[in-house]
């Protein structure tokens, strides 16, 4: 591979506020976040969505950087924007010391994010964690539509839980704790609990300038509303933190979880903290209710002491045998670090960089702005602001830098070439000089394999002239720097993906399948894998233990809490089995081949597919209606019908019937299809994907994965307006679509259109 395969070039307006791998994340809903000083960008890949091609962002390719067996990956795209911050805090109103002044409130700006899980938003999305210059924390989510639409500040972090000390003064200590330095969030926790409750075992990291690490939780108040408490802290230094990372959760046992802080200073000293959580069951009447309870502890060991060397970056890398690996880094160097002594790495090794002389501004002292780890490889690529990328292979084992007679492609040598010949092609071509310097900011992998991310700015420093923050521009590259993405590749990591997903991570199918999606945009690929495909897709499912389920009838009062209740034992059973949500991924995979081979050969896809009062009778005859016709469910669906005939005997349930009424014309619409209705007029209307009445509303919500349509949840308040057909109109179809945050059939998340 002699030239990179560039998918992506998108410019930005802005810059990075320094180099870091924050600069440039992922989050568990398939998006990337990039940080510049006054916006930050949501960039969403158009594989997988069923995106108006309107919408696409425009990109800065120029002509021959495409191939013709893939072609280009577009993209969708929203901002937050600076303006819409809002009033800053004035540090001097709360302490006049000189050890109080925040320089960043002269020129304020955005200085990093940080992602929550997925499925912990009212709308079932991330939560972006954001801290500014002035050394503020705020918490932004969708209000609508996560691709295109505006995403909102939630709320102001203020509830800073003050840690006891001696300090002569106290209301120095006291801001000092107020101001926020750094952030991380970590990733959802799995308790080894079938069906995972409705429970966010997440937590958010915060350093703060007094040397006090604290961790908060995002509580849902509401089904409207959700604010940041205080779960505990604990003090780490006595300097500022200015560098989180957190390790994935690992479980020893069912409801119980530990995981690793790692807290870094100026003074290059890193510190970690072990946090350990319990699920703790609550009584219920319906399902098990769950709290959880955390304990934190400072451990002894430490990757490294205080030498004076100000780390530019850091990260848990998940290696073989799944062990953590702490990596971060110094001027020159790039420390690993072993989390457990049973590791086959014995002991923490740092490994001097090589400059490659790409440009007058190339230098192995210059900061560390990524990492990406190749599981199948053991190797980690780590990238410098100067645009160079550096190899190690057998991180796991031995970790080393690769030589120039390593791997083909796999080298730092042919890396950085590729990175710097994307550039090249990208900024100008033959008019770039070596005074032109590719400033990598940030940099991810897209599929975990040969495909990365990063971003640069194109710069000149030897002319020392002086650009205005409004006239930078940074480009989003996405190329492909060597041979890696064969068909073995997707097919394995089709299987991995199938095998391996939870539903505790809350990740959606349309994040859990981006490099899956990446790979099978080209037609042909899908049309020679399909026979291999269907195989893995027709696997049969394992049960989850303890599927039998046990649900206690409640013959009390129909209440508000009970109501809650009831809807959350609705969401833990809809979206908390893993081979549910394993069908749900499944289902995904098939609808996306399915549209991209040939229609003599779709069919072979569609194998992948689907106490109580007379006011709720409507719902459930549609519910039985619809389990007659699987076979499967026939037997059970038929009991239930029984059971609901003899506890209705002022009905004749034979006599009912689940059909409507056009809205247009009153005409009766038979029910003999789950997705669409036609009258005897020719009236068609779509049905929605939880209820399946006709949608006749503009208050619907649509799937950005398969594009089904369901009605929006109706508050509870009395005096709200109601959307809802006369015959969906009870309370176990309100509490139905409440339940259900994302779409029933593919697990992805809803949308507002409009």
């Amino acid at each position: 591979m002699n030239e990179p395969f560039i998918r992506s070039a998108i410019p930005l307006p802005g810059v990075a506020p320094f180099p870091s791998a924050n600069v440039l994340q992922w989050t568990d809903d398939g998006q990337v976040v990039v940080v510049t000083t006054k916006n930050i960008y949501i960039l969403s890949p158009s594989s997988g969505t069923q995106a108006d091609t309107s919408s696409f962002v425009k990109q800065s390719l120029p002509d021959g950087t495409l191939v013709e067996r893939q072609g280009i990956l577009h993209w969708l795209r929203t901002v937050i924007e600076w303006d819409a911050v809002g009033e800053l805090r004035q540090w001097p109103i709360a302490c006049q010391e000189w050890a109080a002044v925040s320089l960043g409130s002269l020129d304020p700006c955005f200085r990093s994010v940080t992602c929550s899980p997925s499925n912990i938003s009212v709308h079932a999305s991330c939560v972006l964690a954001v801290l500014t210059s002035n050394l503020q924390v705020s918490l932004w989510c969708p209000a609508k539509n996560m691709l295109t639409g505006k995403w909102t500040k939630i709320e102001d972090f203020t509830d800073v839980h003050y840690y006891p000390s001696d300090a002569a003064n106290q209301a120095l200590f006291r801001t000092l704790q107020e101001q926020i330095t750094s952030i991380s969030w970590s990733l959802q926790t799995d308790f080894l609990v079938s069906p995972m409750p409705v429970v966010d075992g997440s937590l958010l990291a915060i350093g703060s300038r007094a040397g006090i690490l604290s961790f908060v939780r995002l509580i849902r108040n509401t089904a409207a509303e959700s604010t940041l408490r205080h779960v505990t802290s604990v003090p780490v230094s006595d300097r500022w933190i200015i560098q989180l990372a957190w390790s994935p959760w690992k479980s020893s046992c069912p409801g119980q979880c530990q995981a690793y802080v790692a807290c870094g200073d100026p003074a290059g000293s890193i510190k970690i903290v072990e946090v350990s959580q319990v699920l703790q069951q609550n009584p219920s009447p319906f399902s098990a209710d769950f709290g959880i309870a955390i304990e934190c502890k400072l451990l002894d060991v430490a990757p490294s002491s205080v030498d004076g060397k100000a780390m530019t970056s850091m990260k848990w890398v998940q290696a073989h045998g799944d062990i953590p690996y702490l990596v971060f880094g110094t001027p020159g160097e790039l420390h690993i670090w072993p989390s457990k002594p049973d590791s086959e790495l014995t002991g923490a090794r740092a490994l001097a960089l090589r400059t490659q002389r790409i440009s007058v501004g190339s230098s192995c002292f210059a900061p560390l702005s990524g990492f990406a780890y190749n599981h199948r490889h053991d190797t980690l690529v780590a990238s410098l602001a100067d645009g160079s990328f550096h190899v190690v292979k057998n991180l796991s084992k031995d970790p080393a830098l690769a030589s120039p007679a390593d791997e083909i492609g796999l080298t730092t040598e042919a890396m950085t070439a590729m990175v710097r010949s994307a550039f090249n092609k990208v900024e100008g071509g033959d008019a770039l000089r070596r005074t032109d310097v590719n400033r990598v900011d940030g940099m991810t992998t897209y599929d975990g394999e040969s495909t990365y991310t990063w971003i640069h700015e194109h710069t000149r420093p030897t002319d020392f002239d002086y650009k205005h923050d409004a006239k930078h521009t940074s480009t989003l590259i996405v190329a492909e720097l060597w041979p890696g993405s064969t068909d073995d590749f997707v097919l394995t990591e089709l299987v991995r993906i199938i095998t391996n997903t939870r539903a505790s991570t809350g990740e959606a199918p349309i994040g859990l399948l981006r490099a899956v999606w990446l790979h099978l945009q080209d037609p042909e690929r899908v049309s020679r894998l399909r026979d291999q495909i269907v195989q893995i897709l027709h696997q049969p499912e394992l049960p989850d233990p303890g599927t039998a389920l046990v649900l206690p009838a409640w013959a009390g009062e129909l209440s508000s809490q009970v109501r809650d209740e009831f809807v959350r034992s609705l969401r833990t059973h809809l979206f908390g089995w893993d081979n549910l949500h394993r069908l749900r991924v499944k289902f995904y995979i098939a609808m996306f081949c399915k549209a991209r081979v040939v229609p003599e050969v779709q069919n072979q896809f569609d194998a992948m597919p689907v106490h109580i009062s007379e006011n709720e009778v409507p719902f459930v005859l549609r519910i039985v209606a619809q389990g007659l016709e699987m076979s499967d469910l026939a037997t059970a669906v038929q009991e239930v019908f029984v059971t609901l005939n003899g506890r209705l005997p002022s009905q004749n349930l034979d006599v009912l019937s689940a059909d409507e009424l056009c809205p247009a014309c009153h005409a009766p619409v038979p029910f003999n299809d789950i997705n669409t209705a036609v009258c005897a007029n020719g009236h068609s209307w779509q049905r929605c994907s939880i209820t399946s009445f006709i949608l006749s509303t503009p208050m619907v919500r649509t799937c950005l994965g398969c594009r089904r349509k369901a009605f929006m949840p109706r508050p509870r308040a009395a005096t709200s307006p109601n959307w809802l057909p006369i015959p969906a109109r009870s309370w176990l179809v309100e509490d139905l679509l409440e339940a259900v945050r994302r779409c029933l059939y593919c697990g992805n998340n809803f949308v507002t259109l409009v």
